[in-house]
């Protein structure tokens, strides 16, 4: 009877610090959205398929659609794309060189944190829009071509391309 109260009392521990409020991990902002009323674009047309199965989120983000092609040697690729609308989020990562190939929450839970860092808008020179996204995401500089094409939250659509 005293070990099945310490454990309930363990468990019962654990669940309420979990719920602190204090923490907010990336979980409870994915799984817990504030409903948008955006109107559907092209870009989330073509992703309301997608969606289905995956995380729903509300970020600060300053992109709504993130979608980065970075070319190697030897045709290898890096390749993350993210498309945020009201019925959630969209995500694919494809790593070749760390063979990484997965979509959905798995996808976006591997390169959230790299979003995360990024502060760029679409007032942002090119050049700094290549730093930081190569800083954040940790690519090696010996791309032959770099293309990410973003959709700002106020509607704005630009492509970055640079090549070696």
């Amino acid at each position: 009877m005293k070990l099945k109260l310490i454990l309930t009392s363990s468990l019962l521990l654990g669940v309420l610090v979990g719920c602190g409020d204090d923490d907010v991990d990336q979980d409870e902002l994915v799984t817990n959205p504030e409903p948008t009323n955006e109107m559907t674009t092209e870009n989330e047309e073509q992703t309301n398929g997608q969606s289905e199965g995956n995380q729903q989120e509300d970020t600060a983000y300053n992109f709504t659609h993130f979608d980065l092609d970075v070319e190697y040697a030897n045709d290898v690729s890096y390749n993350a794309e993210y498309t945020s609308n009201q019925n959630g989020i969209a995500a694919e990562f494809e790593d070749e060189v760390n063979r990484i190939d997965t979509s959905g929450d798995e996808a976006y839970n591997h390169f959230a944190q790299y979003l995360e860092q990024l502060t760029f808008d679409e007032n942002t020179e090119d050049q700094e829009v290549l730093n930081q996204v190569m800083t954040a995401f940790g690519l090696d500089e010996n791309y032959t071509e770099f293309e990410l094409e973003v959709k700002f939250e106020n509607g704005d659509t630009k492509t970055y391309r640079f090549t070696k």
